[in-house]
């Protein structure tokens, strides 16, 4: 006897709710985000115009993407899903405020949350992504940046030393996670110009902070703050690749 056959449109209904829909969600994460770098970078510059431009963009691409994704996707509980969605959608309403208001650093901090808000998600429900890679690196690189804070041998103090080396082991731990997945970052930059820069900047942010870990053994107080002063603008232009290029 010949064994039943699934009704049609159940399986096409399987179909839908396997494996492609969570790929799905991968790929518009990326494009959200490619829209998200321009506005977190261009927030942090004086012209207000492009920034105001770019959280115009980044509202439209939001838009989209949240009213494709009402429900979460398969591997999100929804609980968490709509929380971070809540956070992400006060940030942006933020943003425009203040970006509408020339208060460009304040719609940048606003920004910052997006960031956060879609890492912890993705991390707490183990989705890699190799951004967030990057997320993890920019806290610890942080705390060493805020240590040397434009220093110099003469300026930096014991206790900014010593913040450094309590940052560096973080920063290091964190940052070897980068170089590991660096061969993920060609799903999230399309242009292979932008790629192979992306790859060489990374390059460059392990020889800045193998040069610090260097200084920092030496007790060599100005490579600590030359090495340590050359990491956030390094880690900047790195993030800022993996937007996507302005129109002209």
């Amino acid at each position: 006897m010949s064994r039943p056959h699934l009704p049609a449109l159940l399986v096409a209904t399987l179909l839908l709710c396997s494996a492609p829909a969570a790929a799905g969600v991968s790929e518009d994460m990326v494009a959200l985000d490619r829209v998200y770098v321009p506005a977190l970078v261009l927030t942090n510059r004086p012209d207000a115009e492009p920034a105001r431009r770019a959280i115009a963009a980044l509202r439209a691409e939001w838009n989209v993407f949240r009213a494709r994704y009402a429900v979460a996707p398969p591997g999100y509980s929804q609980a968490a899903w709509d929380r971070t969605n809540a956070t992400i959608e006060a940030a942006i309403v933020a943003a425009e405020k203040n970006a509408a208001a020339g208060k460009g650093p304040a719609a940048h901090d606003d920004l910052e949350a997006v960031r956060e808000a879609q890492y912890t998600l993705r991390r707490d429900a183990g989705v890699p992504y190799f951004l967030d890679d990057l997320t993890a690196f920019h806290a610890a690189m942080e705390r060493i940046a805020s240590a040397v804070g434009g220093r110099n041998a003469n300026t930096l103090t014991d206790g900014e030393v010593a913040a450094v080396r309590a940052a560096l082991t973080e920063a290091e731990r964190t940052w070897a996670l980068v170089v590991a997945n660096r061969a993920q970052l060609a799903r999230h930059i399309e242009a292979p110009e932008r790629v192979a820069a992306a790859q060489a900047q990374i390059d460059a942010e392990s020889a800045s902070l193998a040069a610090l870990r260097t200084a920092v053994a030496a007790g060599d107080r100005e490579g600590i703050a030359t090495s340590g002063n050359a990491l956030k603008p390094g880690f900047s232009k790195l993030f800022s690749l993996f937007g996507a290029p302005a129109s002209k």
